[in-house]
């Protein structure tokens, strides 16, 4: 099968997407077990990228390491793919792209029914950058940055929103003149409720007005993560996981 212009492409090589891989076979069950539960069309690309073909996995078992998807429409591709030692997996559940690689693959029967089984990859990447994927934060108990302006006490900020790459706090028009895109500052202090107290450095990226119901002039001010541990990054997508959660439940 040739390659299709509608499917979901593998992440280059020369991407930098060390911040976004993920290597605990909990986190990669966790996964697969959403794109098994959404139904999410995944693109297996093999023989060097040459062929590929269309499928949905349907299990994830975390205590055997392995996960279940379904055979394709097309028979020599189904063949031809049991024949590679691994293949390239891609999935875009809501914009956020999934990749892995893994195999060998081999043809099993799933509740009566030809499947395919392969082994849980060793990693792998969820690109749940910026400008891909964000998520407002709850106003009812807001989230606090503490942001060390020169000369100055921290200034006490609400989260507006977050993502793997960054936030937005809401900033007062009193003090915008202090801050310049650009700037940057170490060791920042985020209280991010469930997902823990983290102290990271930021930059400042972009700063946009927002005018109020009643006509006053507020300030979103965009920052971008900098040498966040591992640690902190599998804290703050459980938090990501967890707000995406709450937001479904609440649109139904």
């Amino acid at each position: 099968m040739s390659q299709d212009e509608g499917a979901a492409r593998p992440i280059p090589e020369s991407e930098d997407i060390g911040p976004y891989r993920l290597s605990s076979p909990v986190e990669v069950g966790f996964v697969l077990r959403s794109l098994a539960q959404r139904a999410d069309f995944v693109t297996v690309y093999f023989n060097s990228g040459r062929d590929l073909l269309l499928t949905r996995i349907l299990d994830a078992n975390l205590k055997a390491r392995e996960f279940i998807f379904d055979l394709s429409g097309h028979r020599a591709s189904n063949v031809a793919l049991q024949r590679v030692e691994k293949a390239v997996f891609v999935a875009m559940p809501e914009g956020v792209k999934v990749q892995f690689s893994t195999g060998p693959i081999r043809e099993i029967s799933y509740e009566g029914e030809p499947a395919f089984a392969a082994p849980f990859p060793p990693d792998l990447i969820k690109l749940q950058r910026r400008e891909f994927f964000r998520l407002v934060t709850p106003r009812s108990n807001p989230y606090i940055c503490r942001l060390p302006l020169k000369s100055d006490d921290p200034v006490r900020l609400e989260v507006h929103d977050i993502s793997l790459g960054g936030a937005g706090m809401w900033f007062p028009a009193a003090s915008i003149g202090k801050i310049d895109i650009g700037m940057k500052f170490q060791q920042v202090m985020f209280d991010f409720g469930p997902g823990g107290v983290m102290r990271v450095d930021v930059e400042v990226r972009n700063c946009r007005p927002v005018v109020n119901r009643q006509g006053q002039t507020q300030y979103i001010v965009g920052v971008r993560f900098s040498n966040m541990s591992r640690a902190q990054e599998a804290s703050l997508q459980k938090l990501i996981s967890l707000l995406e959660r709450e937001r479904k439940a609440l649109i139904g």
